[in-house]
């Protein structure tokens, strides 16, 4: 970056840097979940959906409220829910709302697996942050949920806002 900064002298060498590690991070976290939850023969996101569903209320969750709270498309939504039904972990059952639409609800085996899993996770996280501070965990999600609002602004990206 700092060889491009040489070239481009109006880059935001920091910024970059920042973002880089960021996704670098990301992908890396993602790695060592998977790695711990192997044995169980889930991925981090199959994980994170199943855990989503076992904490929504009465362990059903509406399909764009799991879109938006994992942040993936319908189109993947549906493929890890058909690997998670195709394990009985969850199924799908018409909603008590509105009839026309399914939603998503955990099953005993689904609830079971999740209990197995968690204190595996619980002794993940505490190894990973370990060496943080309470109050350095604090101002790292602090700052972590701000950059997130900036990403999350409505705004389009700069340079895509009337082309799109």
């Amino acid at each position: 970056m700092r060889r491009v900064a040489k070239r481009l002298p109006a880059m935001p060498v920091t910024e970059a840097l920042l973002s880089r590690v960021i996704i670098l991070l990301g992908r890396a976290l993602s790695a060592h979940i998977d790695e711990v939850i192997s044995p169980y023969e889930l991925t981090d996101v199959e994980f994170r959906t199943l855990l989503s569903v076992y904490s929504a209320p009465d362990g059903v969750a509406g399909p764009s409220d799991l879109c938006a709270s994992l942040a993936h498309s319908p189109a993947t939504m549906t493929r890890i829910g058909d690997a998670l039904v195709a394990r009985g972990l969850i199924t799908r059952v018409l909603s008590d709302q509105d009839r026309r639409r399914m939603d998503i609800k955990i099953t005993p085996q689904g609830e079971e697996l999740v209990q197995e899993v968690l204190p595996r996770m619980f002794s993940y996280t505490r190894e990973l942050y370990g060496e943080f501070s309470d109050a350095e965990k604090t101002r790292l999600l602090g700052y972590l949920k701000k950059l997130f609002g900036q990403l999350m602004l409505d705004n389009p990206p700069a340079g895509k806002g009337e082309q799109a």
